[in-house]
């Protein structure tokens, strides 16, 4: 199974997602057409002159999850939305595709329990349509762990709708777009 998710995904790292108030419910959805993600932890220092030198302390462990795909109608996409714009926690895990866990039949994987701190949506000359998240980790940082995946997580987010066939009769040369048929 590792062999056809690293095939299907474009590469060894997957991002889950799922609204928190959903855990009972729903398990966690990849999220559809991924192009990058950030994991990234800091701490703040302060150095503090003393009289016997300076004493450096460290503040308090920050993560935060950055995550880029391209837009579409998947519920995945409306519920990040959502989730900003109605201050929702998200459970979020990233699952090493080419990794095995410590147990048989999984992967190694981070859970975390994140925050939406933006989410921007942009559209380029191409009618390509990005959307960027930041989110805050709750506790500091994600927690490693083993993931199993069922067939259907897999397919997850990938639905694709059929817009019917394109007339053959418009050109290149026009500035108008191909008319869909029935």
């Amino acid at each position: 199974m590792a062999d056809q998710l690293v095939k299907q995904s474009g590469g060894k790292a997957i991002v889950f997602a799922r609204l928190r108030s959903n855990q009972a419910t729903q398990e966690g959805t990849r999220v559809a057409y991924q192009t990058t993600y950030s994991y990234k932890l800091s701490r703040d220092s302060k150095t503090e002159d003393t009289k016997d030198g300076k004493v450096t302390k460290g503040g308090a462990l920050e993560g935060t999850l950055s995550l880029e795909l391209l837009s579409s109608n998947q519920a995945i996409v409306r519920d990040l939305e959502s989730a900003q714009v109605n201050a929702y926690p998200l459970d979020f895990w990233i699952v090493f595709t080419d990794t095995p866990g410590t147990k048989s039949g999984t992967y190694a994987g981070r859970y975390m329990i994140a925050d939406l701190t933006s989410f921007e949506e942009t559209g380029d000359s191409d009618n390509s349509v990005s959307v960027k998240i930041e989110a805050s980790i709750q506790d500091g940082y994600a927690r490693l762990g083993d993931v199993t995946l069922s067939v259907d997580q897999q397919d997850n987010g990938y639905d694709f709708k059929d817009l019917g066939k394109v007339s053959t009769s418009e050109t290149t040369s026009t500035n108008t777009a191909p008319t869909p048929t029935k």
